[in-house]
């Protein structure tokens, strides 16, 4: 056994499929950066292609920290943004009747009882005519029986109340498309895309409506606007992240697993801040300062990483992992004494791995002591016959 068994955990099972989530993130970001610019150039059959790129990799709305929020809990990601009219929007405490009412419309409709569904939302505008969203779920019901001009009317009513509705302004476009006026459409669905320029989806029906009102022979002149990756350090986000990372700490090492340059920094610094979030609600607990350490080795900030494996090891004397932790880091910052008393302490409370024994057998090399490095050596070889490294540096220890 190894450092590297130590220091994995069952979580690790998810990197593959992470990896491949954040990079397929990170090309949609891409993608849509480029739609944006194909747009303002006048390329929307391409703009549309790049959209739907980004659409294919599964472009989601959810900032960075949500996301990787999602991907540990392996929730499923948002593929079918682009084969849906809309999806319903998230709602507040506050909202509470407006949820429920959505819900159980929502509910009927699903049940083959969309006349029952739409009654429902009829009457919970009634009851509160002022919710933008109780008008667009209402538009929405009655957009899939054909109804479009009662649903153009909804949507337009949704916008009035709420002019910043990027779900009113999307489906009152797609009613204008409807009735065949894509210039209106082109007019709200800018509008939208100016609210959401990260939205894929919205970017691709942009494009869509531009082509159209291009075709019938009009000038067609868009200032698309250009999305920034500014959710890196989304309040909301962070706290969902944190809260799955205190529920179960070992979730970081999925991260940290991942090999350099395979996914984007930026990830490592949504994890830093996201526990140091976890640490000012839970400052006791040693696997968080233990995990943060380990962050800030990656991001490159190894004597920050030195004190939060300290704090680790003060809550928790016999924390192996910390105390092997603080061996490499020590070793990597030139104090070989401090490495050599953290491995030895790592090695009484029980971590008897090849590894760690090599690492040991390196710093007593270093300080002269040969006997004692000739004694880790063999002994990381008896754990780990096929040990190779350890095998040389015993090799030249005789040689010496």
């Amino acid at each position: 056994m190894s450092i590297a068994d130590v220091c994995t955990t069952q979580s690790t099972s998810r990197t593959p499929a992470i990896i491949h989530a954040i990079q397929a993130r990170y090309r949609a970001i891409q993608n849509v950066r480029k739609g944006v610019c194909l747009l303002n150039a006048g390329k929307y059959e391409e703009a549309a292609s790049a959209f739907q790129r980004a659409l294919d990799d599964g472009s989601t709305e959810s900032s960075l920290p949500s996301y990787l929020a999602a991907c540990l809990l392996g929730k499923q990601l948002p593929l079918e943004a682009a084969k849906q009219w809309t999806r319903l929007g998230e709602t507040s405490d506050l909202q509470a009747e407006v949820t429920l009412a959505v819900r159980h419309a929502l509910s009927l409709r699903v049940a083959g009882r969309l006349d029952e569904g739409i009654a429902v939302l009829r009457d919970a505008v009634r009851r509160d005519p002022d919710s933008a969203e109780l008008h667009v779920q209402l538009g929405l019901m009655l957009a899939t029986t054909e109804s479009y001009d009662e649903a153009e009317l909804r949507f337009t009513q949704a916008i009035n109340l709420d002019r910043d509705h990027v779900e009113g302004l999307v489906n009152l476009a797609l009613c204008c498309a409807v009735r065949g006026s894509p210039r209106t459409s082109l007019k709200y669905l800018q509008q939208a895309q100016a609210r959401r320029p990260f939205d894929a989806r919205v970017g691709m029906l942009l494009a869509q409506a531009a082509k159209a009102v291009q075709h019938k022979g009009e000038a067609v002149q868009l200032h698309a606007a250009m999305s920034e990756e500014t959710d890196l350090l989304d309040p909301k986000g962070i706290d969902e992240l944190a809260g799955v990372i205190e529920a179960e700490p070992d979730f970081v090492d999925a991260f940290l697993s991942i090999p350099s340059g395979e996914i984007h920094d930026q990830v490592f610094a949504v994890m830093l801040r996201t526990l140091q979030v976890a640490l000012e609600r839970q400052p006791e607990q040693a696997e968080l300062h233990y995990h943060c350490g380990r962050v800030l080795a990656r991001l490159g900030q190894p004597i920050e990483a030195i004190l939060q494996n300290e704090q680790a090891v003060r809550l928790n004397p016999t924390y192996t992992r910390a105390l092997i932790e603080l061996g490499r880091l020590y070793g990597q910052t030139d104090r070989a004494e401090d490495a050599t008393t953290r491995l030895e302490q790592a090695i009484a409370t029980g971590a008897d791995y090849a590894d760690v024994h090599y690492l040991l057998g390196n710093l007593y090399r270093d300080q002269g002591r040969v006997t004692r490095a000739a004694t880790a050596y063999r002994r990381a070889l008896a754990l780990n016959e096929h040990y190779d490294a350890a095998r040389e540096a015993l090799a030249s220890l005789a040689c010496s």
